[in-house]
């Protein structure tokens, strides 16, 4: 008799409407809610399947987290103090997207009576992928492989009050490292304001001597109030002499601008 073990792969994707080669896309990725403390707000996630087949999810929660190096860590639903998990709620917790179609799921926030009128909360809602008869691959030499994938939808809350945008440079340096073809340059951020922040951060270099501009990639943050972050810049190869660096930061919706200074020695 032969041992079949199955193996399941779960893709987990939460920062892009798109699912590559899977056919299925979500749109919005992330929902914004606000309202008074006690009302029930509801908004709407669309999941389309271009695929040939039916597509079947369970529907859990999570909590999340960033670290100051912009990873993000996931928490068991309600052990976040920023948690909304236990605020939301569906129609279905499990739900069918027929082939070539698409699907509308009503998300519901019941803002409890008793919410904080100035703290902002998050948690994500997980799609993950059943698995089907038809999606367990042929069994060869005892081992079946089964490809599942999540799709996570970010959820916020923001209370009607919260409307300062700000973010603060906190510092700029080098990144210690032993290997010369891998410099960095870290740029430190705080959501000083009282709602989410999105924005870009860009760095350039400028010779001091010959006045030559070098800019670096963009990298694009979201923070939530009162975090840090950490963003990293991948210094050229060979560079060498005295170089004022400048870190600018653009926040969305706002033509506001944070700048950062500093001089190096390379």
């Amino acid at each position: 008799m032969h041992k079949f073990i199955y193996l399941f792969i779960f893709f987990i994707l939460t920062g892009s409407s798109s699912i590559l080669a899977q056919s299925i896309s979500m749109s919005p990725t992330r929902l914004f809610f606000t309202g008074n403390p006690g009302e029930k707000v509801t908004q709407t996630v669309t999941l389309q399947n271009s695929s040939d087949k039916d597509y079947v999810f369970n529907l859990n929660y999570k909590d999340w987290m960033r670290e100051e190096d912009g990873n993000k860590v996931y928490l068991d639903a309600g052990s976040s103090k920023t948690s909304n998990a236990s605020w939301i709620s569906t129609l279905e917790n499990v739900v069918t997207v027929p082939a070539k179609s698409t699907k509308e799921i009503v998300v519901t926030m019941q803002i409890p009576a008793n919410a904080s009128k100035s703290a902002v909360t998050n948690s994500m809602l997980f799609f993950t992928q059943l698995p089907q008869q038809a999606d367990k691959a042929r069994i060869q030499n005892g081992i079946g492989i089964i490809t599942l994938f999540e799709v996570g939808l970010h959820i916020f809350y923001t209370p009607p009050g919260n409307h300062v945008k700000s973010l603060d440079i906190t510092n700029i340096s080098e990144v210690s490292n032993n290997n010369a073809a891998d410099r960095k340059v870290a740029v430190s951020i705080h959501n000083d304001g009282n709602t989410i922040n999105d924005a870009t951060v860009t760095f350039e270099l400028t010779d001091t001597d010959s006045g030559k501009e070098i800019k670096l990639p963009a990298i694009s943050i979201s923070m939530l109030p009162d975090t840090n972050q950490t963003v990293q810049f991948s210094l050229p190869e060979n560079l060498s002499g005295n170089f004022l660096g400048v870190a600018i930061i653009k926040m969305a919706e706002s033509n506001d601008l944070r700048v950062g200074e500093k001089n190096f020695k390379f």
